[in-house]
């Protein structure tokens, strides 16, 4: 299952993060599977900035 939660703040301008992250459910286990974070995104940031949020990204998380 996908969702989209807050993280973080943005490196930026220190707004929150948006984190698309995908969590594996069972209906077999009550119990919290892993999660991963397949993507992180400030919608002020990549807008007015790409190439400044494109080269921050790369360093701190290595998701561009």
């Amino acid at each position: 299952m996908n969702i989209t939660r807050c993280g973080k703040p943005c490196p930026l301008c220190r707004a929150p993060l948006l984190e698309n992250v995908y969590q594996a459910r069972s209906a077999q286990s009550d119990f919290p599977r892993p999660e991963r974070v397949t993507g992180r995104r400030c919608r002020g940031c990549q807008a007015t900035r790409p190439d400044q949020w494109t080269e921050v990204m790369r360093v701190l998380y290595a998701d561009a």
